[in-house]
Formats: C-alpha cells, sequence, structure tokens
C-alpha cells in the first residue's frame, strides 16, 4: 500500500504536485495499486485536487485497486460534502 499525506492546502497548484506523486503510486510492472490519501491534516480541496483524485481512483479501480482518503479532517470532510464526493473515505460504500 502506497500512502500519501495531503497538504494543508491541496489548490490547483498542489493538485499538479499530487498528480505526479500518485503516478508514482501505479506501478508499471502490474502491482495491484493500493493508495491511502491522509486527510488529517486538510483544510482546503479545490475542485481540480478533488478532479485529480477522482481520476487517480478511476485508473486504481480499472487496474483491480483502490484509493481512498482515510483520516479525513472535519474541513475535508465538509469539502467532500459539498463536491459530492463523500464515496473517496475510506470506510465509505461507493
Amino acid at each position: 500500500m502506497r500512502k500519501i499525506e495531503l497538504v494543508p492546502r491541496v489548490t490547483p497548484d498542489s493538485a499538479q504536485a499530487l498528480w505526479y506523486e500518485l503516478e508514482a503510486g501505479f506501478d508499471t510492472t502490474g502491482a495491484t495499486p493500493v493508495i491511502e490519501l491522509d486527510g488529517a491534516g486538510v483544510r482546503h480541496l479545490s475542485a481540480a485536487a478533488l478532479q485529480v483524485i477522482l481520476v487517480a481512483r478511476q485508473r486504481a479501480l480499472r487496474d483491480g485497486g483502490s484509493l481512498v482518503i482515510a483520516r479525513a479532517s472535519d474541513d475535508l470532510c465538509a469539502g467532500l460534502r459539498h463536491m459530492g464526493a463523500l464515496h473517496l473515505l475510506d470506510g465509505v460504500p461507493a
């Protein structure tokens, strides 16, 4: 499992860096991608960052793996709820 700690303000600029880090989680040797994003310190999540996470999750699912957000902060939960993406939280059914 690859664990990635999200920065406190996941803006469009930091979303690009997140994409590169997520890309590294997809092993070209065929290993099943299992990625956990640690959202404990997140105070803001932009729509661009959510789009990056959703695209990476679709890729992980397509490859038989998973991508979830664990330990989500209250602010992150509120943002995901507002954008209709609570299904990304660990333990929440899709």
